[in-house]
């Protein structure tokens, strides 16, 4: 009997997900008509490069990718552009050409990369998510991410990338922090050559995966609902827009609510970080367009 009401929940899940993956397509095949033409990862590139002087006073750390750190503020600032407006999601960000269907943005660098950036202004990594025996959160240095890009005027814009974030069912934004939890290398037994698993995709994550760079520091995934996301649409610029992100450290531990605590609803609870507008000096990191 136990074996046939496993079967039965397992066919209401699927159906669930069959029946949401139809309502999401056609929302974002509605989305799609409204915007421009899907651009190549190169003709968005161009677009970036057109548009987007290099960060001030930071150095690029591998010619071939948009990647750039910035020790005195502790930053790493990476170039990208948005992929989606209107879906489920399991990351805010991921390397072009990996799991754009799933993400918010797409950046011109791998994780890896991304991760060396991150070692070279201080941070800390600590260890992936770990699922057994028991549930272990992502750990490592708390890492703020912030969104910026130009408007139709040439100005910059910024938001930090929880704003984007929505928690699934509820019309309000991710309340938890990322960590650089740091993936994993692993070495290929006949070649010898090692592989950094978050290149695969999973760059800055809001589900759970043990091959996160960045990871929210709770259990995110379908056994926890309270915990699922999809893009906050109203809150993101159209689909292909140019975004440089920054990521900076901070020695503060990672916040996150309990989402079964109903006291802990409050926005007045947020810290500052997650309320206040995005400081100037990570604004200085996107200066206001060039021909503007």
């Amino acid at each position: 009997m136990l074996r046939t009401n496993q079967n039965f929940a397992a066919i209401r899940c699927f159906s669930c997900v069959i029946a949401g993956f139809f309502v999401v397509t056609a929302e974002m095949s509605t989305s799609f008509a409204q915007e421009d033409a899907w651009l190549t990862p190169s003709a968005i590139q161009e677009l970036i490069e057109k548009n987007f002087v290099d960060p001030p006073e930071s150095k690029r750390i591998i010619s071939d990718g948009r990647v750039w750190i910035q020790r005195d503020e502790q930053a790493v600032v990476v170039d990208g552009y948005v992929c989606q407006r209107n879906a489920p999601l399991e990351m805010f960000a991921c390397p072009i050409q990996t799991k754009e269907h799933e993400a918010i943005v797409a950046v011109f660098a791998k994780s890896q990369h991304v991760h060396a950036g991150l070692l070279a202004v201080g941070a800390v990594p600590g260890k992936p998510v770990a699922f057994e025996p028991k549930f272990v959160p992502a750990s490592g240095t708390t890492v703020r991410v912030y969104a910026l890009w130009h408007n139709d005027e040439g100005k910059t814009q910024g938001s930090i990338a929880q704003n984007w974030v929505r928690q699934a069912g509820k019309n309000r934004a991710m309340e938890w922090d990322w960590v650089f939890a740091g993936s994993k290398f692993i070495k290929d037994p006949e070649s010898g050559r090692e592989a950094y698993l978050g290149d695969g995709g999973d760059l800055i994550c809001v589900a759970n995966f043990t091959t996160s760079t960045l990871d929210v520091a709770v259990k995110s995934n379908a056994d926890n609902a309270g915990l699922v996301f999809d893009a906050f649409t109203d809150r993101i610029p159209k689909r292909q827009t140019p975004v440089r992100l920054v990521l900076t450290l901070t020695d503060e531990a990672p916040f996150g609510r309990d989402s079964s605590d109903p006291d802990a609803k409050d926005s007045q609870e947020l810290p500052k970080h997650l309320k206040d507008p995005v400081p100037e000096h990570v604004l200085k990191f996107l200066p206001t367009r060039k021909d503007k």
